[in-house]
């Protein structure tokens, strides 16, 4: 991609249902950001044989990789805050809707934003989370 801290992963992915004019499937494509690369790496090595997996550690250029990789789905390790509130609200504005999980440890003292998270994000978990439970709504939400 040319965007620092950006790691394409695996290209054997679930594919789409067929399109009548290519007659071809298309890969569906998880964005998965994470200053952690570590958890990015895991969770491209968990994907890869069902999805096409982008990886990033650069928050800062979101947007830009969602674009360019036609990402149907984001998932964001982050703590809350206003200004990844506005980055995630950014991933809405294009032409397509991209519904987006959210990853982070709860904060007690965020109870506010943490309830914005929630009402605008496809699904919250909070951080230890089972993987079984996420890889299942990563299903449920590439599906429909």
């Amino acid at each position: 991609m040319g965007v620092p801290g950006t790691y394409p992963a695996g290209e054997n992915p679930l594919p789409r249902k067929p399109t009548p004019a290519a007659g071809r499937m298309t890969p569906r494509t998880i964005l998965i950001f994470s200053a952690d690369t570590n958890l990015c790496f895991s969770l491209a090595l968990l994907f890869q044989d069902r999805y096409r997996v982008v990886t990033t550690t650069n928050i800062s250029a979101i947007e830009e990789i969602a674009a360019g990789s036609r990402a149907d789905l984001a998932i964001v390790d982050e703590s809350p805050s206003e200004i990844l509130l506005k980055r995630l609200e950014k991933l809405g504005d294009g032409s397509a809707t991209i519904p987006v999980i959210m990853l982070y440890v709860y904060n007690a003292r965020d109870v506010a934003l943490d309830g914005e998270f929630r009402s605008r994000a496809a699904s919250v978990y909070y951080k230890p989370f089972e993987i079984s439970l996420l890889s299942k709504r990563i299903d449920e939400l590439l599906a429909a």
